[in-house]
């Protein structure tokens, strides 16, 4: 049962991350509560040590008991909570040294630009395409769910689409404007992305999203659809562009990879492959990768040469590709981003080193 006391420590912590434009809050049995701001972790010395008795109150507040059974069972929980009626989180519980921990990352309601979050404009005029696959990548914390949004609220604020998407868990509750949206959480709304994404095949859908690729069955499902004429948004792990192509590639065996190949290479649109960095006097930067889909890298992607795709990325600048060394030496050349941060992210530190001193 949870206590009042307990929950009034609680909700004082998320209102100190809140005033402190703070983006998450860690709790930790025999630590202080950790907040995350401008990137680093600031311990609230000032709260007493979390106890075994208080994160269990937090837990037995924060989570249903489904939730609570499925946490025991897994030993690992992760779901979207509302809190304080305004405040949005993606929460993720866990055992650390025997006891539960809990992870809140805050997803900000605020609408940005584009512009002001540094999305590629060439990326988002991919969402004018009729139909096709738009990549979405990168490592955890690099901003991918605030770029899906952003394409997600170009569309629904210019175009009478209906837009479909499949997310574990759903972090950004988006309001129908001149789209319909319709959100469905993996797992509790639909069993898995493979047969939800399936359902659609014969739905009147424009748009779907697709929050991971965990298999063969849900990329084949993916490929379909793409080909179909639907705009596909698929969100993926891999820090390069290439790199996202041959983890599709590699979901299929040899009988099969010919004929992915030729699914991918006619249904991609473009990739972005992004990552976020400390901005010089605070805040953070995206860096983005951009490769687009044109005839030559469809001919390389269906002839599985995708190693060639660099070479075309690096000289096809004025068409709006830049490769992830080329993205962070401009960056780190306009004083966006420290040079010691650009190049520990490089891919190439050598070349990036080329590149950062012309």
């Amino acid at each position: 049962m949870d206590s009042p006391t307990d929950i009034l420590h609680f909700e004082k912590w998320l209102g100190v991350l809140g005033e402190r434009n703070g983006t998450d809050l860690h709790l930790t049995v025999g630590n202080a509560p950790l907040l995350r701001l401008d990137g680093q972790i600031v311990p609230l010395l000032e709260e007493e040590i979390l106890t075994p008795e208080r994160m269990d109150a937090i837990m037995a507040h924060l989570f249903s008991e489904a939730e609570l059974a499925e946490f025991k069972a897994k030993k690992e929980l992760i779901a979207s909570l509302t809190l304080k009626k305004i405040m949005r989180f993606r929460a993720h519980a866990f055992i650390s040294r025997g006891f539960p921990s809990l992870s809140l990352r805050y997803v900000s309601a605020a609408e940005r630009t584009a512009e002001e979050l540094g999305i590629p404009a060439a990326v988002m005029a991919l969402t004018d395409s009729g139909g096709g696959l738009l990549i979405i990548t990168g490592p955890f914390d690099s901003g991918k769910t605030t770029t899906v949004k952003t394409l997600l609220s170009k569309i629904n604020h210019s175009q009478a689409k209906y837009i479909i998407t499949f997310e574990k868990p759903i972090e950004y509750l988006l309001p129908s404007d001149k789209a319909a949206i319709i959100q469905r959480e993996v797992g509790r709304d639909v069993a898995d992305y493979a047969s939800g994404l399936a359902a659609l095949a014969e739905e009147d859908v424009n748009v779907a999203v697709v929050g991971a690729l965990p298999d063969v069955a849900t990329a084949e499902q993916v490929l379909q659809l793409a080909n179909s004429g639907r705009l596909v948004i698929l969100i993926g792990s891999s820090r390069q562009a290439i790199g996202a192509l041959e983890q599709i590639r590699d979901l299929y065996g040899e009988a099969d990879r010919a004929r992915a190949l030729n699914l991918l290479g006619d249904a991609l649109l473009g990739i972005v492959a992004q990552i976020l960095l400390p901005k010089v006097g605070g805040g953070w930067v995206l860096v983005s990768e951009v490769l687009l889909a044109t005839n030559p890298v469809k001919s390389l992607i269906r002839d599985n040469k995708l190693a060639q795709i660099k070479n075309i990325m690096q000289t096809s600048r004025a068409a709006g590709m830049i490769t992830l060394d080329n993205a962070l030496a401009s960056a780190s050349k306009a004083g966006l981003v420290a040079l010691k941060d650009a190049k520990e992210h490089a891919i190439d530190p050598n070349q990036f080193t080329i590149l950062v001193s012309h």
